[in-house]
């Protein structure tokens, strides 16, 4: 048995829940605890202080009392020293004499009568030791005098002059009484010659001190000599007489405690200077306390109480609360070595590989959510989903708390993103396009529920679903394109599409956005466009035909740069003054571009050439001063290269490779062409082109290629051979090095991507 119950208490001691709740309850004990002896002994304190200040000032009221009987009975004995008949019975030899005795007694006795505290009076003779008393008469001898057992005072008031004492009168031989008596010694000629010793009536001396009883207040007090005698006692019932030898020890003017009988007292004591006796008053604390005790007895108690539940929850933890901890412990099958642990620490570290796994796949889960949303956002916006059933399934899935509502979809845009992409780099770009749509969701909450789209390159998109009028929206929508340049520092421009219900529309919405971006050619940079707005100005806009494209390549060929700007600046105004359709006045603008690239000696420059791409992010004013710039640096360069012998050979070497281009000729043949030989000819090609003559001519036949792919539907091996290739498989990998993808992919984008779809989708 006492095994098991120390295995038990092992057990219970080893787990943390238990340990736990042991040390709150003895923690909430003592504190209980503290608090009760605390309040007990502080409202003890504040009593005593209470209880003391009203005793000492009875004891002062009382003292001040005895001392003015005593000190009027003292002025009383001075005079009697004084009178001619007390000095003459102390001089003279026959103190017998009766004139001189009767006079004495004459005189002590109207002393008595008018003093009502005066019982007796005795003159002492030191020298003859005779006496003159009143009542007794004279007595010529101490021997003959009943009470003379005090005259050894004679000793103590050779020091003092004053001495009041409590003594023992003989009445008899079988009987005595107490008397209080002042003894005042007579000096005459500087000599000590008498005693006055003053009896005092101790009823009528005590009569007026403030009884005890009258106080509602359980006390009594005493008086007591120098020689700690007890003068005066006033008992209470309650409280049982102390013996005199418990009060030698106590300190004037300080409370003092103490325990007599079992009863807790409380002693207030005071001296006299005048007497030196000591005034004490004693209370009984036990009633007053009684209610203090009652509460540290509570205390006690609740303190207790608490202990007690305290082990009561330890012994319910373990045989309750704990039944489903065991039952996991169970159910994880922990090893035999680890059972007899009393709590779940042994499942801290599986629980943590759960929790860790938990976390890190909701994480995967929430990245692929996000990728294969923005995927899905993504083929949509590039036509790679075509069945609404598509959209709908993929909808449903990703977004299934989505109710059926009211839809737009806002695109933001960043202004002239080429030269945007030069100040950041690339690694910023996916996190400035998250700011963007972050800004664009926070200021348009209020109108709805949003789903943020990275749609790549410059463009961020966001998806409004809620019940909003698209005129409210307008508001919030300039404050993002504010906040955007204010906290980024970088412009945006928005299109905004038309409000729909039906999910399966949401490709057209995205294109109407898209389309609604045009308008930033006009509009100019941090621009609000709406697709009502496009299409207003799509059915009013005139076709561009009054400058010819050609007359600006011959322009720049002719090397006469001021006559090409002028040339531009005349499109300019042509733009503005009249309405055109966004997209054909980017594509125009982009076409002339593409043009004059294609006329430059600098391959690299042809090559690099994506005109619609970055115009589709400027507005009209940056454009025309990219044409500008283009064309007087192309003018220029022509118009230096026109005087030299070398360019004519080189643009004669190139007229023959386009006549040539479906010959499969090499740089042997092109030399010829020329008169000159293969080394020269390189050497001459490279210092005016740039690039090397097999260079330049395979470039050539990937652009023929590349018109033959987008204008006509021709097989891929019969393009090969009209460009000059006699096997396919060398075309396709000649093509992809340089275009970085298949003649086949490239077709296939070209389709969707021309102009004829763009035309087709706003229609």
């Amino acid at each position: 048995m006492p095994r098991s119950l120390f295995r038990w208490t092992k057990n219970i001691w080893s787990n943390t829940q238990t340990r736990l709740v042991l040390l709150i309850s003895t923690a909430i004990f003592f504190l209980i605890l503290t608090v009760g002896l605390a309040s007990y002994y502080s409202s003890k304190s504040v009593l005593q202080d209470q209880l003391h200040e009203p005793q000492q000032q009875m004891l002062q009221i009382n003292m001040e009392l005895i001392d003015t009987y005593i000190e009027e009975t003292n002025q009383v004995a001075i005079n009697l020293s004084l009178e001619p008949s007390i000095n003459d019975f102390l001089k003279s030899p026959y103190q017998n004499s009766y004139e001189n005795v009767t006079r004495i007694y004459q005189l002590l006795s109207t002393v008595i009568k008018n003093s009502p505290y005066i019982k007796s009076i005795y003159i002492y003779d030191l020298n003859q030791e005779s006496f003159v008393a009143m009542p007794q008469g004279f007595s010529s001898n101490k021997l003959n005098f009943r009470d003379s057992n005090w005259i050894d005072v004679k000793d103590e008031l050779e020091k003092e002059t004053l001495i009041v004492k409590k003594r023992d009168v003989l009445l008899g031989q079988a009987s005595h009484q107490s008397e209080i008596t002042l003894f005042r010694k007579i000096n005459m000629n500087q000599s000590f010659r008498g005693i006055i010793a003053i009896n005092l009536d101790q009823r009528e001396l005590f009569s007026k001190l403030t009884p005890a009883y009258h106080s509602t207040i359980n006390n009594t007090w005493y008086i007591t000599d120098q020689n700690n005698e007890m003068v005066y006692e006033k008992p209470n019932q309650t409280i049982e007489s102390i013996p005199i030898n418990q009060l030698e020890d106590l300190q004037s003017d300080k409370i003092t405690e103490m325990v007599h009988n079992g009863d807790k007292l409380l002693v207030t004591n005071m001296s006299s200077s005048l007497t030196d006796w000591n005034y004490v008053s004693i209370v009984s604390q036990d009633s007053l306390l009684a209610k203090s005790k009652n509460i540290r007895n509570a205390v006690f108690i609740v303190s207790a109480i608490s202990l007690i539940l305290g082990l009561l929850s330890i012994i319910y933890l373990n045989n309750q609360a704990f039944k489903p901890i065991r039952r996991l412990k169970k159910l994880f099958k922990l090893n035999e070595d680890r059972k007899g642990m009393g709590d779940l620490t042994q499942l801290e570290n599986l629980a943590t590989d759960l929790i860790s796994d938990h976390t890190y796949l909701s994480r995967m889960v929430q990245k692929v959510k996000m990728e294969a949303t923005t995927k899905f956002f993504n083929d949509i916006y590039r036509g790679n989903m075509k069945s609404k059933e598509d959209v709908y399934e993929k909808w449903n899935l990703y977004f299934q708390k989505w109710e059926e509502d009211h839809y737009i979809f806002i695109i933001a845009s960043i202004d002239h993103y080429q030269e945007w992409s030069n100040q950041f780099p690339e690694s910023d770009y996916s996190l400035l396009r998250f700011a963007i749509t972050n800004i664009l969701s926070e200021v348009l909450s209020n109108h709805g529920t949003c789903e943020c789209v990275d749609l790549g390159k410059d463009k961020a998109a966001v998806l409004l679903k809620g019940h909003f009028n698209r005129k409210e929206l307008i508001s919030p929508l300039k404050r993002s394109i504010a906040l955007v340049e204010e906290l980024l520092e970088f412009n945006i421009s928005i299109g905004m599409s038309k409000s729909e219900t039906d999910i399966g529309l949401l490709e057209s919405k995205m294109l109407e956005a898209r389309d609604s971006l045009y308008l930033r050619i006009f509009n100019g940079y941090g621009s609000l466009n709406d697709y009502d707005q496009y299409v207003n100005q799509k059915k009013q806009s005139t076709v561009i035909v009054d400058v010819p494209q050609e007359s600006l390549i011959d322009i720049i060929r002719s090397g006469n740069s001021n006559k090409a700007s002028h040339w531009i600046h005349s499109l300019n105004e042509q733009l503005k003054e009249q309405p055109y359709d966004p997209l054909k006045a980017l594509t125009f603008l982009a076409s002339i571009k593409e043009e004059v690239l294609d006329i430059s000696m600098s391959h690299a420059l042809r090559k690099q050439s994506k005109a619609l791409e970055e115009y589709e992010t400027m507005d009209l004013k940056d454009i025309i001063l990219d044409l500008k710039s283009c064309s007087q640096m192309l003018a220029e360069e022509f118009n230096k290269i026109q005087q030299q012998k070398e360019y004519m050979i080189c643009n004669q070497m190139i007229e023959f490779m386009k006549k040539q281009i479906q010959e499969p000729i090499g740089i042997q043949e092109i030399a010829e062409s020329v008169h000159i030989s293969v080394s020269l000819a390189s050497q001459i090609f490279k210092e005016q082109m740039n690039d090397t003559i097999y260079g330049y001519f395979t470039s050539l036949r990937i652009e023929k290629a590349t018109e033959l792919l987008m204008s006509t539907d021709k097989k891929i091996s019969d393009i090969a051979n009209e460009v000059g290739y006699q096997h396919e498989n060398s075309f396709i990998r000649v093509f992809r090095k340089y275009k970085n993808i298949t003649p086949g992919k490239y077709r296939g984008q070209f389709k969707y991507l021309s102009e004829n779809k763009h035309v087709r989708k706003m229609d």
